[in-house]
């Protein structure tokens, strides 16, 4: 069984296309191309971790994607979910929540769609998206949206992240909020 990260996949959104400059002439062409991808990564045990703007639209374009997606999904409202949709999918997911808070090894970890500033604190990280391929602004913040550069640069665009990556990034990252915390004093 895996974990996974991801944000801002906006299926059925037209506008995601042109605003994020994504290799598709359609949304229905972006739709099942970022199904495939999840579909090869995850499997139905998995646990994935979707941190908002999942679905644009109504509960028809809800009901046409998320069945066809494996794992276990937990889901963080984003900007563009539709909440009436959410309310009548919640069974589709293991929980829906506006934050997610996962402690793993003395580590925590706030799974929210908006970046969080926590300030120079080596075992707290904001792991989100909603800002897609700009770069977030602090240390210990990690987008996970499917445009960012972080996405791009371990796992390809369109595809998730497993938590082993975001874990071992974790180690980096904390030796350089040490170092601006020694700096600081």
């Amino acid at each position: 069984m895996s974990v996974w990260y991801t944000s801002d996949s906006h299926f059925s959104h037209k506008n995601i296309v042109q605003h994020e400059n994504r290799p598709f002439n359609t949304i229905e062409e972006m739709d099942e191309y970022l199904i495939e991808q999840w579909n090869q990564t995850v499997n139905n045990n998995d646990t994935v971790y979707h941190l908002g703007d999942f679905v644009f639209g109504g509960i028809t374009k809800w009901e046409s994607i998320v069945p066809r997606l494996k794992g276990k999904i937990h889901l963080t409202i984003g900007n563009h979910d539709n909440a009436n949709a959410v309310k009548k999918m919640a069974h589709h997911f293991e929980e829906v929540e506006n934050m997610i808070v996962k402690k793993i090894d003395k580590q925590h970890l706030f799974l929210f769609h908006y970046p969080i500033e926590i300030g120079l604190t080596p075992n707290a990280y904001s792991i989100h998206g909603h800002i897609h391929s700009r770069s977030s602004n602090y240390v210990n913040q990690i987008n996970v949206g499917i445009d960012s550069s972080f996405t791009r640069d371990t796992v390809g665009f369109g595809n998730l992240i497993p938590e082993e990556l975001i874990l071992e990034d974790l180690k980096v990252r904390k030796e350089q909020l040490l170092e601006l915390r020694s700096n600081t004093e």
